[in-house]
């Protein structure tokens, strides 16, 4: 990770150097009403782990609202851009059957109280292939590193599983004018390789009522199948967004 910011650290100022176009920062601000749906997977050699159901199996939320940030430096048709969001989950319930994890088994009518932790941070480039009249269209190139830690805790049992995941991905984004000071924009971007995927789309609603700031309102869908060690991650995070973004 150290050594893809490096890089993009040169290439920035290599285009600041060499760019004819006015440089702008932009810092966003998000707040993301999420839906969860996931299982995770902890295997150990000898003893294969069980697909548990975060929600279903755990007790874990449902619901949750994360915030999330985002700083994009715009050198006319190049955009860097990074992004960190932390989430977190807990559950406490009495398993109605047994599962392993991480090494340990847990027996029915156990009560287990379960954390999950996640770190998603999104470094990129950005080209737009067409810039005319506040509509564009670009090329996205991201790399997402993703840290997951699990922890599930009974009267028997205190087991965790770490799963780093770095995740190079593809994808397109756009926006549309609109009158009175709107605009819609789009984007995703993913990589899928077997039975492993990852999909991170969104779309929203803009209104910009002076030059340098905006609102922002839409949806957004985090979706990602990942195995790393043995570990295996199946995670769906969905649900409104609201933004402010400042441009300097």
């Amino acid at each position: 990770m150290r050594k893809t910011l490096s890089a993009l650290v040169v290439f920035a100022v290599s285009l600041f150097v060499y760019s004819r176009a006015e440089a702008a920062v932009r810092v966003e601000g998000r707040y993301w009403f999420t839906e969860l749906s996931s299982k995770v997977h902890a295997s150990t050699p000898g003893l294969d782990g069980t697909d548990i159901a975060l929600r279903d199996t755990l007790g874990m939320d449902k619901s949750r609202n994360f915030g999330e940030g985002r700083i994009e430096l715009h050198l006319g048709v190049h955009h860097l851009r990074y992004s960190y969001t932390a989430f977190s989950w807990e559950g406490h319930n009495t398993i109605t059957q047994a599962v392993n994890f991480a090494g340990a088994t847990y027996t029915a009518n156990t009560r287990v109280d379960s954390k999950l932790d996640m770190v998603y941070q999104r470094v990129g480039y950005r080209y737009d292939i067409i810039d005319t009249a506040g509509s564009q269209l670009g090329i996205i190139f991201d790399f997402k590193h993703i840290g997951v830690d699990a922890n599930l805790k009974s009267s028997s049992a205190n087991q965790s599983s770490h799963t780093t995941l770095p995740i190079p991905t593809l994808g397109l984004g756009g926006q549309i004018r609109l009158p009175l000071l709107f605009s819609v924009s789009a984007e995703a971007s993913g990589i899928a390789s077997g039975g492993s995927y990852l999909i991170d789309g969104e779309a929203s609603l803009n209104f910009t009522p002076v030059s340098f700031a905006a609102i922002s309102g839409g949806y957004r869908v985090l979706d990602m199948k990942m195995e790393s060690a043995g570990n295996k991650v199946d995670f769906t995070l969905q649900g409104p967004f609201l933004t402010v973004n400042v441009e300097f």
